[in-house]
């Protein structure tokens, strides 16, 4: 109870302090040396660079560093004719009053029109300068100067636009060969100052490793028990709700580790300081503190307490104080590209970051994230609107049109059909929520915009002063009253929402052993939900078997074979070889007789349906043999699928997959627990190394937002996601019984199962018509003669 309350409260401290981000630093490259040598910058020198001759000396040519990007790999792609990335780096007082330069490390697809393609970058909202598009042959740098007056303390944001066309084909499929790549290992801001390992702030510019991960490394002396973890589970939470980067991986270890990285140091009064003193961090103040690590580049927070109360008490100190203002400008930080929406709420693009742009190619391309309630249930019972505010110039084609992807599906289209050109002013566009889930949505509005003169295709005479489009920032999506209930599985809400373990809501995080790897995997997987709850979780963490009758949820990490003993819904969840009973094999081959011994010998019950199955299976009729009733029923079915295929936007040839058969390096999973009064997430792999690695691939930015359905797994051989729909859904929580939101989960309930629907509509009909059929002959025809 007293663990309840006090994580509790840090949930609030963080909602409070309006909490959590996170940034990257340091790199000490080659690539930076010219600067300092006097070289000469790319395009848009700003008026009072920095002095290179100052900053170039011998003696401080050794202190030079890259402060990375504060996003993941993933953002660093600019694609077709018009695309605008934003990143961030956090710079302190000395390092802007020192000035530098922005390094860009790119490459573009040799497709691109090096005439006309170049990068426009801005520093916190003004122009700073803007190079041509020019490296198809390999990694191209380029430096542009940044004055003082152009930086801030904190957090700075720079904004890449890049403009390209194609070569030789001005199709509207060739715009999606065009893009550019910057490299985020020689990205960033280049400086003169080095900026030690001091303070919190000074964490958001640790650099990524080799394999651009951010590490964590928790140094915890001894075995990795139940009582230690629940010590780190806290401060491990708030570092990575500040960091506010989606790319962390978490590793538990006895000693530091070394290069890039963060190393969070417990030292419990337990321990008799033996810990610090090993580590030469003696002078550790208790609560938090940071210090620079044992190598370069790399960082240490250390925490001294005694207890658990007094992690608790540490970690909301740190959060009202010296966390504050990076948890403002980061993870609550509005404005990047999200849309958090609520039932009956209106947001305009401008809230998600957007900027009005003209613009004059072939293919407008505008994304953004929705991220709808945890509990909504998508289905056919109304729309969300797009309210499109925007403007086409005279002279497209007949085929111009509005195309809007949600989750990388078309789910609507809207012709441009007026060749004088057209202007919306919050024109309603009805999108299905079908195509939603819960979490967080990818929306793309693309405007395809073609002109008779694509057709000629001639670049010189291309006039990119002429607009073809424009989309305002008062575009705005309205959000209608939803139905509410908690529907599980669902793994897209667990990777939008971290639903059900958000919201303050206590539950168990269970490791079937306490080994470092298996427990690292569990602890990399708590740090991705708090970070996808935007707050840290009420978690309980236990080394062995999650706990039946307590009611409470639970988050398993298991790495042994044996797992599917827990219980009928683990072993009916990840079916494996030896489920599959030795005598439905025999069964299938020729001149086997299978017998069952009367005494101790006789077949279960899921061996009976195997071998029942297995019978029908090899006895099936040829479709030709099939009665026409046999064959109506087949149709039937058929027709059923393909319809539900459509409904919920699934292509033909969606992936399936036998949860952890072969080929899997891990699985993860949700279910009912075993006595049905809980729900468990299970990641479940044969080795320790296996779960490692695969809850590492889990959780990497591109994986983990395509999270869906009841299953996932991560192939051994590709690494690739398979991802495979819950075959029943239980209701979890129904929080909102009000008649409105009842009546909403009717609809929805109906509009997923419309066989039912329209057998009540016979029914009814039916009915009708025998009332009519025995009340009218009774009552007779009345007639006025």
């Amino acid at each position: 109870m007293a663990k309840t309350s006090l994580l509790a409260t840090l949930g609030l401290a963080f909602l409070v302090a309006s909490a959590a981000s996170g940034r990257a630093e340091g790199l000490v490259a080659d690539a930076v040396k010219p600067l300092l040598e006097g070289t000469a910058l790319a395009g848009g020198l700003l008026p009072g660079p920095v002095n290179v001759e100052k900053a170039g000396t011998a003696e401080n040519a050794a202190a030079i560093t890259l402060v990375p990007f504060e996003q993941s790999a993933g953002a660093f792609t600019l694609a077709g004719e018009d695309d605008v990335a934003t990143f961030t780096f956090q710079l302190d007082g000395p390092q802007v009053s020192a000035g530098g330069a922005l390094n860009l490390a790119y490459i573009n697809a040799v497709s691109v029109l090096p005439d006309t393609a170049k990068v426009d970058v801005e520093v916190n909202g003004r122009d700073v300068g803007n190079f041509a598009i020019a490296a198809p042959n390999g990694t191209l740098t380029q430096r542009i100067a940044v004055a003082p007056e152009y930086l801030r303390a904190g957090r700075n944001v720079v904004q890449v636009r890049a403009r390209q066309h194609h070569r030789v084909d001005c199709s509207l499929d060739a715009t999606y060969e065009l893009w550019t790549k910057l490299d985020p290992a020689l990205s960033g801001f280049a400086t003169g100052v080095a900026a030690p390992f001091t303070d919190f702030d000074s964490l958001l510019a640790v650099r990524r490793n080799s394999a651009q991960r951010t590490e964590i490394r928790v140094v915890l002396p001894g075995a990795s028990g139940a009582e230690a973890l629940n010590e780190v589970a806290p401060v491990l939470q708030a570092l990575v709700l500040f960091l506010n980067r989606d790319d962390i991986t978490v590793a538990i270890a006895d000693k530091p580790g070394t290069g890039p990285g963060i190393d969070l140091v417990m030292a419990m009064d337990r321990s008799g300081g033996t810990v610090l003193a090993g580590l030469g961090l003696s002078a550790a103040p208790r609560g938090l503190s940071v210090q620079a690590g044992a190598t370069s580049g790399r960082a240490a927070v250390v925490l001294r307490a005694a207890n658990l109360g007094d992690v608790n008490a540490a970690v909301l100190a740190a959060v009202k104080g010296p966390m504050a203002d990076g948890l403002k400008s980061g993870i609550f930080e509005k404005g990047r590209a999200l849309l958090s929406v609520d039932a009956g709420e209106r947001r305009t693009l401008r809230e998600a970051g957007y900027e009005t742009r003209v613009f004059s190619g072939r293919l407008s391309r505008t994304d953004f994230a929705v991220e709808m309630p945890a509990d909504f249930y998508p289905a056919e019972y109304a729309t969300l609107d797009l309210r499109l505010s925007a403007a086409t110039s005279p002279g497209l084609e007949q085929t111009a049109q509005l195309l809007v992807r949600v989750n990388d599906k078309v789910v609507k289209s809207y012709p441009f059909r007026n060749r004088e050109g057209e202007q919306f002013d919050g024109k309603r566009i009805e999108l299905p929520l079908r195509a939603f889930r819960p979490g967080v949505n990818r929306v793309e509005l693309l405007a395809e915009l073609p002109t008779a003169a694509d057709n000629a295709c001639r670049p010189e005479e291309r006039d990119d002063g002429k607009p073809r489009f424009i989309l305002l920032d008062t575009t705005a999506i309205e959000v209608p009253a939803l139905a509410r209930v908690g529907r599980l599985p669902d793994l897209a809400a667990l990777a939008g929402k971290a639903y059900p373990y958000g919201g303050g809501k206590p539950f168990d995080l269970v490791v079937d052993r306490a080994d470092h790897q298996s427990v690292g995997a569990g602890l990399t997987m708590l740090a991705r939900l708090a970070l996808s709850a935007r707050a840290p979780l009420n978690a309980r963490i236990a080394i062995g078997t999650p706990a039946e009758g307590s009611g409470r949820d639970a988050l398993v990490v298991s790495s042994q074979n044996d797992f599917a003993e827990l219980g009928p819904a683990d072993k009916a969840a990840f079916p494996t070889a030896d489920d599959i009973s030795a005598s439905v094999a025999d069964l299938l081959k020729p001149d086997t007789v299978v017998t069952a011994s009367v005494s101790g010998g006789a077949a279960t019950g899921s061996e009976t349906a195997d071998l029942l199955q297995a019978f029908h299976d090899s006895t099936a009729a040829g479709e030709d043999e099939l009665s026409f009733g046999a064959r109506a029923q087949l149709w039937l079915a058929a027709a059923t699928n393909s319809f539900g295929r459509w409904l919920n936007y699934e292509g033909e040839d969606e992936a399936r997959l036998a949860p952890h058969g072969e080929g899997s390096l891990v699985t993860l999973s949700q279910m009912r627990s075993p006595d049905g009064l809980a729900t468990w997430t299970v990641i479940k792999a044969d080795a320790p190394r296996d779960v490692e690695a695969g809850v590492n691939r889990l959780v990497e930015p591109a994986v983990w937002r395509d999270l869906q359905g009841g299953t996932a797994a991560i192939e051994t051989a590709s690494l690739s996601l398979v991802s495979l729909p819950a075959a029943d859904r239980y209701i979890a929580d129904l929080s909102d019984r009000s008649p409105g939101n009842l009546r909403r989960v009717a609809a929805a309930w109906f509009s997923d199962n419309f066989q039912i629907y329209v057998l009540l509509v016979l029914a009814c009909l039916g009915a009708l018509a025998a009332w009519l059929g025995l009340t009218v002959p009774k009552k007779g025809v009345r007639s006025d003669r």
